[in-house]
Parts: C-alpha cells; sequence; structure tokens
C-alpha cells in the first residue's frame, strides 16, 4: 500500500497535485470530509466559516492530529492499495499517518513563492480566500500555527511550482512514481545470503543483514544464512544519510538484468548500520533484487531528488 500526502501553503499547488495522483489511480480521503460528516451527523450548517471552526474545535478538544485520526479507518476500509491524503495542514496529522502506516506513508511538499501563490489564490475566487496580500500572510500564520512549518521539513521529497501547469505536473507524477519503487509490493523480492566465518558468531551476522534489510527472515545451514526481504526502504535512507547515491548508482547498475540487480555488501561496515560496496575479508553479503522494472528501482532509491 502506498499512502501519498502533499503539504504546502495555501495556493502552493496542492489540489493539482492531488488530481495528479488522482488520475495514475490513486482514491483520495479529503480530510475536510470527515469534517464535514461530523456535522451532518450533528445538524450543523454546512459554510466554509463553519467548517473551519469545527475543524479548529476539533484540534483544541482532541489534539491536532484529531481529523487524521478520524480518516485513518476510512483509509484501512478502502480496498485500494494506492490512497492520497487532501487536507493536511500540520505535523502532528503527518505524525499520526507515520504511526498507523509507518515507511507506506509518503509526504511530498508543494513550494512556491508567497507572490505567485498570491496571484494563484486571487484567479481561483474561493469563498474563504483572503482578498488582500495582508489577509493572504494572516491565513499563512494561521497554517503555521498548526504546524506547517515542521510538516515541510519533515517531508520525503519536494516539488517547486513556480513554473507552468504541466511542467508541475510532470513533476509531480514522476516523485509519484520514484516513490512506488520503494514501497515494498509482491512485485519486489530481495534474497541475501553469506557465509558465517569460523571467527564470527551467527547472531552478529544476522544482526549486520537486518541492519540493513530489517523485515528480512533468515534461516542458517551449514554455516551458511540465507534470507529474504521485500523492501529496500532501510536500504535506501542510509545511501541518503550517507550521501553516496550517486556512488551506488554506479555501483548497482554493474549488474543489472531485464528482471534483477546484484551487489555485495561488506559485512563488517553492515554491523555497524552502513552500506559500503567494498570487499569484506570475511566474506561479503551477497544481495539479489527481482523487480518488474529494475533500472527503475535503481533510479528510485539512488535519485538525489529525494530527501
Amino acid at each position: 500500500m502506498l499512502i501519498i500526502g502533499f503539504v504546502g501553503f495555501p495556493g502552493s499547488g496542492k489540489s493539482e497535485a492531488t488530481a495528479v495522483a488522482q488520475a495514475q489511480g490513486f482514491i483520495v480521503v479529503a480530510m475536510g470530509d470527515a469534517v464535514r460528516s461530523y456535522m451532518r451527523e450533528r445538524g450543523i450548517e454546512l459554510s466554509e466559516q463553519n467548517v473551519g471552526a469545527i475543524a479548529n474545535e476539533l484540534r483544541a478538544r482532541y489534539g491536532m492530529d484529531a481529523i487524521a485520526q478520524m480518516c485513518i479507518p476510512a483509509v484501512r476500509a478502502l480496498p485500494s492499495q494506492k490512497v492520497v491524503i487532501d487536507g493536511l495542514r500540520g505535523v502532528a496529522e503527518v505524525d499520526a499517518y507515520r504511526k498507523e502506516f509507518n515507511t507506506n506513508f509518503k509526504l511530498i511538499a508543494v513550494a512556491a513563492s508567497p507572490e505567485v501563490r498570491f496571484e494563484r489564490v486571487k484567479s481561483r475566487s474561493r469563498p474563504d480566500d483572503p482578498l488582500d496580500f495582508q489577509g493572504f500572510e494572516e491565513k499563512d500564520q494561521r497554517e503555521l500555527a498548526w504546524g506547517l512549518e515542521e510538516a515541510l521539513s519533515a517531508a520525503d521529497c519536494r516539488v517547486s511550482n513556480e513554473g507552468g501547469l504541466e511542467q508541475f505536473k510532470s513533476a509531480v507524477s514522476d516523485v509519484i512514481e520514484r516513490l512506488s519503487s520503494l514501497i515494498p509490493a509482491s512485485g519486489i523480492e530481495i534474497s541475501v545470503q553469506t557465509l558465517i566465518h569460523e571467527t564470527e558468531a551467527q547472531d552478529k551476522v544476522e544482526y549486520a543483514i537486518r541492519n540493513i534489510f530489517p523485515d528480512a527472515a533468515l534461516e542458517c545451514s551449514n554455516n551458511l544464512i540465507r534470507g529474504t526481504s521485500h523492501t529496500l526502504e532501510t536500504f535506501a535512507s542510509l545511501l541518503r544519510v550517507q550521501r553516496i547515491r550517486s556512488a551506488a548508482n554506479v555501483e548497482l547498475m554493474k549488474r543489472v538484468s531485464s528482471n534483477s540487480f546484484e551487489f555485495t555488501l561488506n559485512k563488517q561496515a553492515a554491523l555497524v548500520g552502513k552500506v559500503n560496496f567494498s570487499q569484506d575479508p570475511l566474506g561479503p553479503i551477497f544481495v539479489r533484487v527481482v523487480a518488474p522494472s529494475p533500472d527503475k528501482v535503481i533510479e528510485a532509491i539512488t535519485d538525489e531528488r529525494n530527501k
């Protein structure tokens, strides 16, 4: 399952980004709909002013993640494996989705300058949009008070929306495709194996493997550890933290075929939670990744545009 959330200031282009995801088969869960459903159940008039007031009341009474908590059951009930959350406002909501869906939740920040955003807001003429720049800045401040700045900082990647609409749609589409490649799926299978040297302890070797592939199911026979995993999430994260994605791209592309790629990892480096492709005197960890489009998987985990 892949759950995407777009976060940004008013007028940044979140609705257009959501439409791109919807065109790619994502089901939209609108946080505003949860508020409106709450209002209908209580006979409260549905107006833009009331929706905002009730949303604030819910956050004040039940916590800043209250509306996210209302949406989580709706996401869980969907048959679709691709969901986009519309209406994220603050970091508490981001944290709620990440706690519930772990690495299957991805946050994309949509960025545009205040001047560009204000022109867009004026042209769309929504009932709750400010009419002057002062009111526009005041709305920005209200969103910042909800934790928007922290949410933007917590994003997995960022898309700029300073140019034309088609350029922006293409950029959003590319980001969704890259993030989709990182999500555990039945189409990706990772096999790992390594020999246990006579001076090594089995538990430490298994620990080294799980530092890179935390979900690995391992078994040992005749001093050979074998296992399988279904996610490159931790591996990709380590490449980013270590700032070796460009070098990793070169290394991973050396042994790529039509349906897989292979590489080896230094066992001692893995023991301390590091990715290192150099040879290990005690024998490396052999890794094989089977995927429908291995080159796209490599691109996704080594792309410098991903945070």
